[in-house]
């Protein structure tokens, strides 16, 4: 059983994890194919830190087992993005090239959100961190109004990302946001 919001592993069959009842998120809802250790780890970091791109096909049929459960037609589907200086240094954008394999294509639209800025990877960063970190961090480029977003991502650590995100999509007049991501980490809020 999981947190419906967060995706956090839960020890009883509460909807919500403390958490998440006491700071609740902006996104509504929070759908991970599995938790970020193990195997899944190890293939997730090196296929986006190491560029071991073999792992993309297994990657996007995680994820699109997991999103199969998650969207309509009608839901637009949209990208964390990464900042152009980390695209520079990777020489591609992960996420992006796993969601590019799924088949049939999604309604994906990765040039909704845009990042602003990257002022260090989130990876060593605590929660406070990565909330300042990721302050700001992202603007709309569509307007959203009365569109239903699905946020995707690669790793739900403390949520500061997806939420920031959620917020400026939001505020471009999304009806509401939900969340889908390949590993759900053990940190919480």
């Amino acid at each position: 059983m999981r947190c419906t919001q967060c995706a956090a592993a839960l020890t009883t069959d509460d909807a919500l994890c403390l958490d998440c009842l006491q700071s609740p998120q902006l996104f509504e809802r929070t759908t991970a194919f599995a938790d970020y250790s193990g195997v899944l780890q190890h293939i997730i970091l090196a296929y986006k830190f190491h560029q071991q791109l073999k792992f993309a096909p297994l990657l996007a049929d995680i994820l699109n087992h997991t999103l199969t459960t998650q969207h309509t037609s009608d839901t637009l589907i949209i990208p964390i993005p990464q900042h152009d200086d980390i695209t520079r240094t990777r020489g591609f954008v992960p996420l992006l090239h796993i969601l590019k394999q799924i088949n049939p294509p999604l309604n994906l639209e990765h040039t909704a959100l845009i990042r602003l800025h990257h002022k260090t990877l989130q990876i060593n960063a605590s929660a406070a961190q990565r909330r300042t970190q990721i302050k700001g961090a992202f603007a709309a480029t569509h307007d959203l109004s009365g569109v239903s977003v699905l946020l995707i991502d690669d790793v739900y650590t403390t949520g500061a990302t997806l939420n920031e995100a959620a917020k400026v999509c939001l505020e471009a007049g999304a009806k509401n946001v939900q969340c889908v991501v390949l590993a759900r980490g053990k940190w919480v809020k």
